[in-house]
């Protein structure tokens, strides 16, 4: 089961996380949420019914999933939270992410009720159409599985992977590439890694513990000249 991707994004020397998850064919919807220093700036959600009941499979919704979490981010590269973010930002000014010399506290800036407005006015559903109809776009770095994952516990498992750029849509050789495992009842602990070839494919073997207790996962992240990309897949 995928159950989605996680990007942190630098933006005017804030960090924000990009968080896009499918909550499963019980609740068929892809959700992003935007975070800023532990808090939800913004979410968007899509619903997939319809393509379960055009007997749509993985690929589709996944396709869907992809082109949600890419949006978010381009949209925060084109500064369409900023207005949220200032508006967060004189409520919680521990989210500014550089220290800042002490000084006289200084109020908000006389526009702040009106940008509050125009915050909460604005849809996300506006942002990002904002966002499409802007021709501009920042390249991201883009990691999938190419094939199915062979995963087992107790055994060798192997996964194939793939990293691409989200302007070109063409290979990212060299990216490194790590598998790490994450659990409720041990430590984390890195599987393997590597670096992808000039078609920016990598194949993976590697031992997964036999365990039976708790809940675990695999965090699977990509590094390279364009950025970072992550997946999650649970075991």
């Amino acid at each position: 089961m995928i159950t989605g991707y996680n990007t942190d994004v630098r933006h005017n020397d804030v960090v924000f996380h990009v968080q896009t998850e499918d909550k499963g064919s019980a609740n068929p919807t892809i959700e992003s949420l935007v975070y800023v220093g532990g808090q939800v700036l913004a979410s968007k959600r899509a619903s997939y019914a319809d393509l379960l009941s055009e007997g749509k499979d993985d690929k589709s919704i996944l396709a869907l999933m992809d082109h949600q979490h890419r949006t978010m981010i381009a949209a925060i590269r084109h500064g369409k939270f900023d207005e949220k973010l200032m508006a967060l930002a004189g409520l919680r000014p521990d989210l500014h992410q550089e220290p800042r010399p002490a000084t006289a506290e200084q109020p908000l800036p006389e526009a702040a009720s009106a940008t509050l407005v125009r915050a909460a006015e604005r849809s996300l559903d506006q942002v990002i159409l904002e966002y499409l109809t802007n021709e501009a776009d920042q390249e991201q770095l883009l990691l999938v599985f190419d094939g199915e994952p062979d995963l087992q516990r107790g055994g060798t498992s192997t996964l194939g992977l793939r990293t691409s750029s989200s302007k070109s849509g063409g290979p990212i050789g060299g990216a490194q590439v790590s598998i790490k495992m994450i659990s409720t009842i041990a430590e984390p602990r890195t599987l393997a890694g590597g670096r992808t070839d000039d078609q920016g494919a990598i194949r993976l073997s590697f031992d997964i513990p036999a365990s039976v207790r708790g809940t675990s996962a695999l965090i699977i992240t990509a590094v390279a000249r364009i950025g970072r990309a992550e997946l999650k897949h649970l075991l």
